[in-house]
């Protein structure tokens, strides 16, 4: 290609493990990784952006590396030793907010040495073009052998984070459904009117309640991640760091043990995951059972299918999975969900 932007055209040869952690930790830099390793470019207008939103910042994009993503378009930059994120805000100033949000966050939290990925400082970020807006983070360079993440390094770094002090940043309200009603809007095609009834009914009824919703006294309000889960720490130098930070803000504590309930409800994770998580962070597992634990919970079902139907015109194994979960979640079956791979 033209832009300069490397393609692989066939599966990569065996590496040693050292290089595929490195690419693994490029992989995960700002967004949960994918252990099949790097994807091509491809995507001709994803391509342009980052050429031009890498000009805006003054940054190399020569060489970038596509990598999976969900909610993102994310690109290593080898020649600026970074990561770049496009996410697609449909030049929402609520969403420039968040993103903008993101990176003062992450620059206070590494001020409290908190292990979180960091901005480039030398960048003025976000930078938004044609509806996209870029952030770019610190290439987070591994060390040692490819190590997942345990249910226990994630409620270790969720107790630290919610024992700080309230930072001095507009922090954004945290918003349970996420960007799941923005997305809606956007790409009404991938859902039949009477999914797309019935999730409009669902968001409504879950946004009315919240607001005035009791949370368990030990779980509420303060500085949250958002998108607590463990394919968002990277095994760097040092121990685990905290990535994506798209949907940090000030809500209930209860919000970031969600994803691991959800976890074992409906993506088929032992029981004991859950068990662990709430032991090492210091609560007790029967909250689940709190009703703002179970309003909490029926967001994250919903808010999880943002990504698919954002994905649903260009995947038939997202457009299959997210039929499946419209089917379950309106016949109210206790079904285990199957992600396809760079989803949950």
């Amino acid at each position: 290609m033209g832009s300069g932007l490397r393609q692989q055209t066939r599966p990569p040869r065996r590496r040693s493990p050292g290089q595929g952690l490195a690419r693994l930790h490029a992989q995960r830099a700002g967004h949960t990784a994918s252990p099949r390793g790097v994807n091509p470019a491809g995507h001709d207008q994803q391509v342009i952006l980052l050429q031009q939103v890498c000009t805006a910042a003054g940054l190399d994009p020569r060489g970038a590396l596509r990598l999976p993503g969900r909610a993102n378009a994310v690109y290593q930059l080898p020649h600026a030793n970074a990561v770049a994120r496009l996410r697609q805000t449909h030049n929402s100033p609520e969403w420039d907010r968040r993103m903008s949000a993101s990176v003062q966050v992450t620059h206070w939290l590494a001020e409290q040495g908190y292990p979180a990925v960091r901005p480039l400082d030398a960048v003025a970020q976000p930078v938004t073009v044609d509806g996209w807006t870029a952030t770019f983070w610190r290439y987070e360079a591994p060390d040692g052998d490819v190590t997942s993440a345990h249910v226990t390094d994630l409620a270790r770094l969720l107790r630290r984070l919610h024992t700080l002090p309230t930072p001095p940043i507009e922090l954004p309200a945290t918003d349970p459904l996420g960007s799941l009603p923005n997305d809606l809007h956007q790409h009404p095609e991938a859902l039949t009117r009477q999914q797309r009834d019935w999730l409009h009914r669902r968001c409504a009824d879950i946004s009315a309640a919240y607001p005035t919703a009791a949370m368990p006294p030990e779980l509420d309000h303060g500085l949250i991640h958002g998108d607590a889960h463990t394919g968002n720490l990277i095994a760097a130098r040092g121990g685990f760091v905290f990535c994506d930070w798209d949907s940090v803000s000030y809500g209930p504590r209860a919000q970031d043990l969600i994803p691991s309930l959800y976890g074992v409800v409906r993506l088929g994770s032992p029981r004991t995951s859950w068990l662990e998580m709430c032991s090492a962070y210091g609560i007790d597992p029967d909250l689940e059972h709190h009703p703002g634990m179970r309003l909490l919970h029926q967001a994250r079902e919903i808010r999880a299918l943002a990504a698919y139907i954002r994905a649903a015109a260009g995947s038939v194994a997202a457009k299959s999975e997210l039929d499946k979960r419209m089917r379950t979640l309106m016949t109210g079956e206790d079904a285990i969900w199957h992600a396809p791979q760079g989803f949950r």
